[in-house]
């Protein structure tokens, strides 16, 4: 059981942890987050996380209380408070307790931590049904905390027997999910990523690298919607999914709707990255 959170530098009991009802990320959504998982004792790609936490923060002109080495610090920390190897770990940093209800003022900082999700990781021989919908992310490459359209669309993508969607840019171009970036595998094994209007996900990274090592070309451009035909397989990556395989995109059937060879064999690259970096820290 998860006993503490970190609010601004402090462990505090879970239970009395909270935010004042000024805060901007209560009344305006204003705020960035990030998250990650903890295996062995060691936050994951923790450099990568962290850097892609000060960027977003700094385009939306919030401060970070403390420098990468002090949060690092706070974050082992934490992990031995509550005396636990396997975790989610949340970062968020909001505009703080704003005297105006608009302006940002001194940011809050909170580390929050959650056991394994239970889903992480879950590698199954059938591809999930996902479903397309038009929309572009405001801000697409900062991790804000704004996840209006995503949990909106909840109902609709239940209704449709799907479990998430991809988001269309004026019904044209292929981004990515709420939670996750989008790969196609196009003829000859090629795999295909957007590139731009996106956030840079950390897992996609590790993905790109592991595939181009093990001699695949990958092409990160612009996807257009009708490239989907062409598809032979597709799949999402994200820090809860690592690879997930995608079986059908509304009514178009990938293959025969399970798990690609392409997808299958990043799939065993991505686990082989991760123990070749928790290997670097034993």
């Amino acid at each position: 059981m998860i006993k503490y959170y970190n609010i601004n530098g402090q462990q505090t009991p879970v239970e009395n942890a909270y935010l004042h009802v000024s805060d901007l990320s209560i009344l305006r959504g204003y705020g960035i987050f990030d998250y990650f998982l903890a295996r062995e004792g060691h936050p994951l790609f923790l450099d990568d996380y962290l850097n892609r936490f000060y960027r977003s923060a700094a385009e939306l002109y919030l401060e970070i209380p403390f420098d990468k080495a002090a949060l690092r610090q706070h974050i082992y920390d934490l992990l031995a408070a509550n005396e636990i190897q396997e975790a989610g770990i949340r970062l968020v940093l909001t505009g703080g307790y704003s005297p105006d209800g608009y302006t940002p003022v001194s940011p809050n900082l909170l580390i929050m931590m959650y056991e394994l999700p239970a889903s992480a990781w879950e590698f199954s021989a059938q591809g999930i049904k996902i479903i397309t919908h038009p929309f572009q992310r405001e801000l697409p490459e900062v991790k804000t905390i704004n996840y209006s359209t995503g949990i909106r669309m909840l109902k609709t993508i239940k209704e449709r027997g799907a479990s998430d969607l991809i988001y269309v840019d004026k019904g044209e171009w292929i981004r990515e999910s709420a939670r996750s970036n989008f790969f196609l595998v196009l003829k000859d094994d090629r795999i295909v990523t957007a590139d731009e209007k996106i956030l840079w996900g950390i897992t996609r990274r590790q993905v790109i690298d592991a595939a181009r090592e093990a001699g695949y070309t990958v092409e990160e451009r612009p996807i257009h919607v009708s490239e989907l035909a062409e598809a032979q397989e597709a799949f999402f990556t994200s820090t809860i999914k690592g690879v997930m395989a995608i079986g059908q995109i509304d009514e178009l059937v990938l293959g025969d709707g399970n798990i690609g060879k392409v997808t299958k064999v990043l799939q065993d690259l991505f686990v082989e990255k991760v123990k070749g970096y928790l290997a670097t820290r034993s």
